[in-house]
């Protein structure tokens, strides 16, 4: 899965999925994005680019609608917990795309 994640994202979460072989870039690190990028300048680089968004930031994230899948977190979680919801979300048969912000946390 290619996925962009959130300036506040933990290095820990980043580094377990890539781990995992998904591909996980910063929008800090996508230079027309930076690291004051808005929420809806990440949702409208994701989805032209095909990215998934990875966020612990619940407030903005927990209810935002978009065309690709939005993978909350939150910040009490361990990296090993993430890499485990996103690896159940590849098993699951439905497309995450079309579902509302999926919540690490209860998966």
């Amino acid at each position: 899965m290619r996925i962009l994640a959130d300036t506040n994202v933990p290095e820990e979460y980043v580094s377990a999925l890539r781990g995992d072989g998904h591909a996980v870039t910063y929008s800090r690190d996508v230079d027309h994005l930076g690291p004051e990028a808005s929420d809806e300048a990440i949702t409208e680089y994701a989805e032209s680019e095909g990215f998934a968004i990875l966020s612990t930031d619940v407030k903005d994230f927990g209810s935002r609608e978009a065309e690709v899948p939005v993978l909350v977190a939150t910040q009490d979680m361990r990296g090993g917990d993430v890499r485990a919801a996103v690896a159940r979300i590849d098993t699951m048969p439905f497309d995450p795309a079309q579902a509302d912000p999926l919540w690490l946390s209860g998966l």
